[in-house]
């Protein structure tokens, strides 16, 4: 054989190589791809999760006792969600209030702009609409808006604004975070999530700004402190609930189309919200059918829309929201003050006419006596202003989420060896903070996928973990084998089936798993908003997948005699996920960790450009407070 031939041989050899391995990570990557759960598996056990977690309402034995027991809830919500780890500058301090231009009309009323601080460095723009004359008390009512981005400026809310201060009220106009003039980047409301990372209540800053907005109400010299109101649409109407259930300031409300009971948005995931409407722990202490019976015996309106396009539609809230309140206030002597109200006309998601002239009405009926101001709407269009002409002149420099949370952090972690804390309190403070309930796998099922001609063995498993989780996993392994990996990756397995196929051929039997809300264990839906739900009812999604990923650890470790599993994990999350394993467990069956796009610190979560729903288990409240990633590392050690 001539050289020349040699050559072309060894090419051709070359060439079928190539061939056949490229055939072989093509099926590789294609039994990697085979799902494991049964369908809608992950969804519901998810939705069990959290539906075994929501408290009940209970009808106590009387009026008085739950009047104690609103004290109770209230007292426990302000203190364990929405002020948690909130320093007392930001919720004691008086707030400072910059009065500023004045528009005056032809048409009964002015419009007062101003700016409020409601925490130090941060500043919301609003506008007043006082009647003319005033020479008594009047009532006042609290005007907040939802998911517009026209803000403060939209039409409707105009309009409610202008007829409310006709009739003789103050009506103030409040800006939301993340509309209108706060549209900007740094308001986004899932960056809430950052100061939770902290350790810093971030809905306190939602809360606040209602809260100083009432203020204002309150300090005007003709306010009537015994009518106070407040009402919006859509995440208006969860600032309304949220507030009136909280502050007992509040003598009325009425929320339009803005939040139901928990089971409601489990049911329909439309509904679920951003993270301000399920923070951290909520439904722990009180779900929101609690809040509506907190406002027992104050008059409370709810109004909902029959044909909702946006949530919340009418005929899903009723049973579960309205319906069970119904007993507290008639309990307390009051059931004309509790009412319901459905829209049909247009019936969408909206505070138009119909639903305007619904809060009319009913402010007519408990803040006026004798001659009532009529129930109809007063023609107000040609009013309606731009949002230029509405626009409030803010600081500068504004402060964000972003920048409270940088603030926040840089005294951040506390130093535990400072504190004189040992390796064993450092780790239990790390269980705690994560919220951890130890988990074991009970059993494995086999599962049964389609015939390859691949050169290794798969094992597809269901993992069970008590009632609760059943998660997949798959064993992928050669007739030898001399290691042992435990794979974690943010993506779906068969992403990753190349590096995988060179590991099989390097002797490795690798075992692909998934924890919840990762790969083959994602329920459908949005990721951010299903790790909502888990973090409300009092859990901690990044806890559960550290249990799960400890006890599947364990598991494997067993089944193959080893002393410890050495992990291989790719992306943010459950390289995180897998440290927290190690460092909160001891002694550890997670052996070596080799880790791929692991942040070297948790601070660059708090980034401006950083995202809460890219990594939602990772803004776990309060663990940069406690620990940053070299602190984990040092404990995994």
């Amino acid at each position: 054989m001539t050289a020349n031939h040699k050559i072309c041989w060894l090419a051709t050899g070359w060439v079928l190589l190539m061939l056949t391995s490229s055939v072989t990570g093509e099926e590789l990557q294609t039994a990697l791809q085979q799902p494991i759960l049964k369908p809608g598996q992950a969804a519901q056990q998810h939705i069990d999760f959290v539906r075994a977690r929501i408290p009940d309402l209970r009808l106590p034995k009387n009026a008085r006792q739950w009047q104690k027991e609103q004290r109770r809830l209230r007292q426990q919500v302000l203190e364990n969600v929405i002020f948690r780890g909130v320093p007392d500058s930001w919720r004691k301090e008086k707030p400072a209030v910059v009065w500023l231009e004045t528009i005056r009309t032809e048409d009964g009323y002015s419009l007062r702009k101003l700016r409020v601080e409601i925490l130090p460095g941060l500043w919301i723009p609003a506008v007043l609409y006082e009647p003319e004359q005033l020479a008594k008390r009047v009532p006042v009512v609290l005007n907040v808006n939802g998911h517009d981005r026209k803000g403060k400026a939209t039409p409707y809310k105009q309009l409610r604004c202008i007829n409310l201060a006709k009739r003789g009220m103050l009506a103030l106009n409040l800006e939301w975070l993340g509309m209108g003039q706060l549209n900007t980047r740094g308001y986004s409301h899932n960056d809430l999530a950052k100061l939770d990372l902290c350790g810093t209540s971030g809905v306190s800053v939602f809360f606040l700004a209602m809260s100083r907005g009432l203020d204002v109400l309150l300090d005007h010299p003709h306010a009537d402190a015994r009518r106070v109101a407040v009402t919006g649409l859509s995440g208006g109407g969860w600032q309304t609930i949220i507030l009136s259930s909280l502050d007992d300031r509040v003598t009325l409300t009425v929320p339009v189309a803005g939040y139901s009971a928990l089971v409601q948005r489990l049911e329909r995931s439309n509904s679920i919200g951003d993270l301000e409407q399920n923070p951290n722990d909520l439904v722990q202490y009180a779900d929101y059918a609690h809040l509506t019976a907190m406002m027992v015996p104050r008059p409370t309106l709810l109004i909902y829309n029959a044909k909702d396009n946006c949530c919340f539609v009418s005929s899903t809230v009723k049973p579960n929201t309205f319906d069970p309140v119904v007993p507290f206030f008639q309990q307390a002597g009051v059931a004309d003050r509790f009412q319901y109200y459905e829209n049909k006309d247009p019936g969408t998601h909206n505070y138009d006419l119909d639903n305007r002239q619904q809060l009319y009405a009913f402010l007519n009926r408990h803040f006026f006596s004798g001659s009532l101001p009529s129930d109809k709407e007063i023609p107000s269009d040609a009013e309606i202003r731009t949002a230029e002409e509405l626009h409030v002149k803010l600081p500068a420099k504004n402060a964000t989420f972003s920048s409270l949370a940088t603030e926040r952090a840089t005294r951040l972690p506390v130093t535990w060896a400072g504190l004189g804390l040992t390796v064993s309190q450092q780790r239990k403070q790390l269980q705690q903070v994560l919220r951890i309930e130890p988990l074991q796998v009970d059993r494995s099922e086999a599962v049964k996928g389609p015939a390859h001609d691949l050169p290794w063995t798969i094992n597809r498993m269901r993992l069970v973990m008590g009632k609760q989780w059943t998660l997949p996993a798959m064993v992928v392994e050669g007739k030898q084998t001399t290691q042992t990996l435990l794979w974690l990756s943010d993506q779906s397995w068969s992403k990753h089936s190349a590096t995988i196929e060179q590991l099989l051929q390097a002797k490795y039997r690798i075992i692909c798993f998934d924890p919840v809300f990762i790969g083959h264990a994602n329920p459908e839906g949005s990721l951010y908003q299903n790790t909502e739900l888990v973090s409300t009812v009092g859990s901690r999604p990044l806890g559960v997948q550290v249990a799960q990923i400890q006890a599947a650890t364990r598991y494997f470790a067993d089944l193959y005699q080893l002393k410890q599993l050495d992990l291989k994990t790719t992306g943010m999350r459950v390289g995180i996920a897998a440290l927290c394993a190690k460092a909160s467990d001891a002694p550890s069956r997670i052996g070596e960790i080799e880790a791929t796009g692991r942040p070297a610190s948790l601070k660059q979560l708090l980034a401006p450009a950083a995202e809460f729903p890219a990594a939602p288990e990772l803004y776990c409240f309060g663990l940069l407070q406690a620990f940053d990633v070299p602190e984990l590392e040092h404990l995994a050690r």
